[in-house]
């Protein structure tokens, strides 16, 4: 018989339900479900609570001896006094729980989700666009982003591949995009649309208009699109962000 069982045993002996028996030890629920279902093994301060409820841990850990401190099993029933302090750690247990629910959602109150596309912008030669699916999502915090001037639901998070943007950009690095940006504003990194290829490029504008397409490895070259074809560029949107793993 596992720690479990015996666990149940003496849970089904008090007659106690699983979150009864949580607040008598003093245990998260969770955490008691677990030793039930031999998921997690009691540590130190868990023993010293089943010993305050009663229970050998002797028995407990190997199933030798009485089950009770008290000696040989009874049938006597919880008194009335255990019963109302097992209410008040119940009670304290679940008021202890609201708290850190209500601090976890005061919390993510912070954060704003961008969704994350399964489509890589190639700081090479482009990458086709095969699928369009967004598969996850990333939190940033919202004060970050009102500063930046960003709204979480017009931005996307794409991959980079290639190394024609390396040291700034590297293979794999996660590119936070702001979509709003459909025509070059500034001289900054942009995503380039290309004959359904996504490419990550830093862009000047000349006062001529026309536009130089630069990528920061030096061994690739520039290019210079003449004004007329200039207009007919196609801005997916502004690179504002980009992190990679180290």
């Amino acid at each position: 018989m596992s720690i479990g069982e015996r666990l149940k045993l003496w849970r089904a002996y008090k007659h106690l339900k699983q979150d009864d028996a949580s607040a008598l030890l003093g245990i998260p629920f969770s955490t008691y479900q677990k030793y039930e279902m031999n998921n997690r093994s009691p540590g130190a301060d868990a023993i010293e609570g089943f010993i305050r409820a009663g229970i050998n841990a002797n028995w407990l850990l190997t199933g030798e001896g009485d089950m009770l401190l008290s000696g040989p099993i009874s049938s006597a029933p919880l008194d009335e006094d255990a019963d109302r302090s097992l209410k008040e750690r119940q009670d304290e247990l679940h008021r202890q729980q609201a708290g850190r629910e209500a601090r976890e959602a005061e919390r993510l109150q912070d954060f704003a989700l961008v969704p994350f596309f399964d489509i890589e912008a190639s700081a090479g030669n482009g990458s086709q666009v095969n699928q369009e699916l967004q598969t996850s999502e990333m939190a940033f915090r919202r004060d970050w982003l009102i500063g930046k001037g960003l709204q979480a639901d017009k931005c996307a998070l794409i991959k980079a591949r290639g190394d024609s943007m390396e040291p700034t950009i590297h293979a794999g690095d996660l590119l936070l995009v702001d979509t709003r940006i459909h025509s070059i504003k500034d001289d900054a990194i942009y995503i380039i649309e290309s004959e359904n290829h996504l490419v990550v490029k830093r862009v000047q504008q000349s006062l001529d208009g026309s536009v130089t397409i630069i990528s920061d490895n030096p061994r690739y070259e520039k290019q210079v699109i003449e004004p007329t074809r200039a207009k007919e560029l196609k801005i997916v949107g502004r690179v504002r962000w980009y992190g990679h793993e180290i």
